[in-house]
């Protein structure tokens, strides 16, 4: 059980409603980065591909972050996708291994205190917990197993292998934010009983589930907190 100072009295509320329900064949449904632990895991990932060389599609070429950040500006959702598209050619198991690292070294201490007493509660009480990321779906599965989510509950940025077991670059499609979280939930026949989250690009998910927390950092007011107020989600302060 959670050690509840770790949640906001009104996110406890909306977790225990949520608990004191049938929980056969429903689910809750979180965000990764930003609400599952801090900073972008995908992000992160692509910074350290490129500064290694580790990019056989663009061997040689410089600025390739700095080119994911002018396509994020532009449109987030295509620059999701790219950053998966630039990872073509790389072994799909050399590549999670390096995720698992990557998430033990850098994000195992940026996990809120609350998330992993937290899934393990929703877990216990039979509840399907999935996650619904934008960033690439190699290390968001790596944070999935350490949070002890099965990894075939996670949606993320994904593309195609090879016939010798290489990432394509070719992204399925949606991708996975905004009203793309919805359509890969819908395709899968689930409407979260609760669902957590932390951009603007989580309110369709949000807004689609039964329940909704919003996660923002204190004193945070934006667009997502505004609806926030306005829809009565309750907010975790992180």
């Amino acid at each position: 059980m959670p050690r509840r100072e770790h949640l906001a009295p009104a996110v406890r509320a909306a977790v225990d409603a949520v608990l004191r329900e049938p929980a056969r064949g429903r689910a809750v449904a979180f965000d990764a980065d930003g609400t599952l632990w801090r900073g972008d895991i995908g992000e992160e990932l692509l910074r350290y591909l490129a500064c290694e060389g580790r990019l056989p599609a663009l061997r040689g070429r410089r600025g390739i972050y700095e080119e994911y950040e002018r396509r994020v500006a532009v449109d987030p959702a295509g620059a999701y996708a790219w950053s998966v598209e630039v990872m073509a050619g790389i072994p799909a198991r050399e590549l999670e291994a390096l995720c698992v690292e990557l998430f033990q070294r850098r994000f195992e201490g940026r996990l809120f205190a609350y998330a992993r007493p937290l899934v393990a509660e929703l877990c216990a009480h039979g509840l399907e917990v999935w996650i619904v990321s934008a960033s690439p779906l190699w290390p968001v599965q790596a944070g999935a197993r350490a949070l002890g989510v099965d990894e075939d509950r996670v949606i993320a940025v994904r593309c195609g292998l090879d016939e010798a077991g290489c990432l394509t670059g070719e992204v399925e499609t949606p991708v996975p934010c905004g009203e793309g979280k919805v359509h890969h939930l819908r395709a899968r026949g689930i409407r979260p009983a609760l669902a957590f989250g932390n951009g603007e690009l989580d309110l369709p998910m949000l807004a689609w589930a039964e329940r909704a927390v919003v996660l923002a950092p204190p004193d945070a007011d934006n667009a997502l907190t505004r609806a926030a107020a306005e829809r009565n989600w309750p907010i975790q302060r992180c």
